[in-house]
């Protein structure tokens, strides 16, 4: 894992895109910042992309990091999960040995289950061992919303699912990921 010091959320956005029946394609997209080194030694925050493109008709995905496709497959039943790791530079997949790499997960589901929050988010970005939405946003001083974070802790007491990964990964929570 490369240590790359804070890394910023810009902007996600999930559409719906099928031709005919638009709920089943999705095209979900993860700006993120990472800060990197300039030729003078100087530190900026470069901008890069993580994408999911996903036909939840007939399965296929197809995932994107900075247009460049990091793995394409069919997802067999209704939840899709793959991670990686890696190198912003190279822009490619690396080894486990690499020190510049970064890793990365996504985990998607078709539709929200029963028992779930209305504001159930069926796309999960965990990039460096944190989820996407929890990274600070680029440009503010505040790591998240905490009138937002104790809401959701407030209906998970209540039974309510509010992420795909309280249903693939129950005590990422309290236990973070591996």
């Amino acid at each position: 894992q490369a240590s790359i010091g804070t890394i910023y959320q810009i902007d996600l956005d999930a559409e719906h895109t099928g031709k005919h029946r638009p709920q089943s394609k999705r095209n979900i997209s993860w700006k993120y910042g990472i800060p990197e080194k300039t030729g003078d030694g100087a530190i900026k925050v470069g901008e890069h992309e993580a994408k999911l493109v996903w036909s939840t008709h007939s399965g296929k995905y197809a995932i994107y990091v900075d247009g460049e496709e990091v793995h394409s497959h069919t997802a067999k039943g209704s939840v899709l999960e793959y991670k990686w790791k890696w190198d912003h530079a190279k822009a490619c997949i690396c080894d486990e040995d690499d020190s510049q790499s970064v890793r990365m997960r996504i985990v998607a589901c078709r539709k929200p289950p029963t028992r779930s929050s209305k504001d159930f988010r069926c796309y999960e970005f965990i990039i460096a061992g944190k989820v996407f939405r929890e990274l600070p946003v680029l440009g503010s001083s505040n790591y998240q919303n905490n009138a937002e974070f104790q809401n959701e802790e407030m209906e998970l007491n209540n039974g309510q699912l509010m992420s795909i990964l309280d249903i693939v990964e129950p005590g990422w929570r309290s236990d973070g990921f591996a």
